[in-house]
């Protein structure tokens, strides 16, 4: 049976049509967790996952052309918790500098996809190992499993793919 341990918030915002970004450097270990779930689940759903990378800013006009209205990004976020620890952040609360590594802060972004009519949170990922040639670590990578067993579930039964599978917290 597929475990789907994730904020619970999470279930609640994507509820309706979404796409997924993920962002982050894949040589920098846990900073790379973004990009392993997107590229991971798109593997099944490639028109619902956006890989970014460390360049978010590039794809700010081709994610304001999507269709839906909800857009999820992931990233390797330090908040100072356990390896592993997720949290579902609204965009809008970001603080103008702080959690993003990225060269125009993810709160700049935001005006972006507010003025596109687009509802954007953060799943961020407390990282552990980020220095190059790191590995995901074994926290990360669990949360990151998690994550995508959330996906396959969702995405599945949205499309009747595959009933069987249950979802539990």
């Amino acid at each position: 049976m597929i475990q789907c341990e994730v904020p619970e918030e999470l279930h609640n915002f994507l509820n309706r049509d979404f796409v997924v970004v993920g962002i982050g450097n894949e040589i920098r270990g846990d900073d790379g967790v973004g990009v392993y779930i997107v590229k991971e689940a798109g593997k099944n759903f490639s028109d619902k996952f956006l890989v970014a990378g460390t360049a978010i800013e590039n794809y700010v006009f081709k994610i304001t052309g999507f269709p839906q209205k909800r857009i999820l990004l992931i990233d390797s976020v330090d908040f100072g918790k356990s390896p592993g620890y997720m949290e579902l952040i609204p965009l809008s609360a970001l603080r103008e500098q702080g959690i993003s590594t990225h060269s125009l802060s993810l709160n700049k972004i935001n005006v972006f996809f507010e003025e596109a009519g687009k509802e954007v949170m953060l799943l961020g990922i407390q990282g552990k190992n980020t220095r190059i040639g790191d590995i995901i670590s074994p926290a990360v990578k669990k949360s990151a499993e998690n994550i995508l067993d959330f996906f396959r579930k969702k995405l599945n039964d949205r499309w009747g793919l595959s009933p069987s599978l249950k979802c539990t917290n």
